[in-house]
């Protein structure tokens, strides 16, 4: 009798414990994530694209349940190139969810932009490290070819060509000498860009000096910068690669 009591109390509190176990809420189900903590693309010349970006919940409930997010202001990103949502929303009865940012080609340069989201905090809510997107502007490489008929003194003169936000693309400082003739560049750009082509001089003479200098950028033929003589210390003249 008496091990017929003990077998009945241990099936009973057996019972009462898984009891207890159903009732038990799990930690931080409340919780939500991107997908992945980087992403990266390109976005074609004059166009636009975008970024799916999978949002995940710990639990699922059921109604629809909205996330506010936000882009970190340490980000990068060319200014105009990118649009994000203010929320995410994770419809009910499920636990995934998508976030579309959408890109652009405007102001890309040639560096590589950098946006990064965070979702905002908010109370009893734990969230996943931001997420980071890195997006360039896809290049058709072209050829230019720059060529320089110094004026006795190459050691003055200097170039650079950079692109429409300010970014030098290709450059060169103290590679001629005086008393070289000519000289020949092969230089890659990318296609369908503004670029602005700088020559410049130490002296402040151009090229001008004993004999009259020339310079000219070429792309499949066609001039696209040309000058000579004396410009003073520098010219600047903008181009592009259409």
């Amino acid at each position: 009798m008496k091990k017929f009591k003990y077998i009945i109390f241990a099936l009973l509190t057996i019972v009462t414990l898984n009891s207890c176990e159903d009732k038990v809420e799990p930690l931080d189900t409340n919780y939500v994530t991107f997908g992945a903590s980087e992403y990266s693309t390109g976005v074609d010349v004059g166009g636009s694209t975008s970024v799916v970006i999978p949002i995940f919940t710990a639990n699922i409930t059921g109604a629809d349940r909205t996330f506010q997010v936000s882009v970190d202001p340490a980000s990068n990103a060319a200014q105009g190139s990118y649009t994000v949502p203010a929320s995410v929303t994770i419809p009910a009865n499920t636990n995934t969810g998508n976030l579309t940012i959408g890109l652009s080609d405007t102001n890309l340069g040639i560096g590589v932009n950098k946006l990064t989201i965070d979702f905002q905090n908010e109370i009893g809510l734990s969230t996943s490290a931001a997420t980071t997107i890195s997006y360039i502007q896809n290049c058709t490489e072209v050829t230019a070819t720059l060529n320089i008929v110094f004026d006795g003194y190459g050691s003055e003169t200097g170039w650079e060509i950079t692109d429409s936000l300010g970014g030098v693309v290709a450059s060169s400082s103290d590679e001629y000498i005086d008393g070289q003739a000519t000289a020949q560049k092969t230089i890659t750009l990318c296609a369908g860009r503004d670029y602005t082509f700088t020559i410049s001089d130490v002296y402040g003479d151009g090229l001008s000096y004993p004999n009259n200098g020339t310079y000219s950028l070429t792309i499949g033929g066609a001039v696209k910068v040309s000058g000579g003589g004396d410009f003073g210390f520098s010219e600047s003249t903008e181009f592009d690669t259409k």
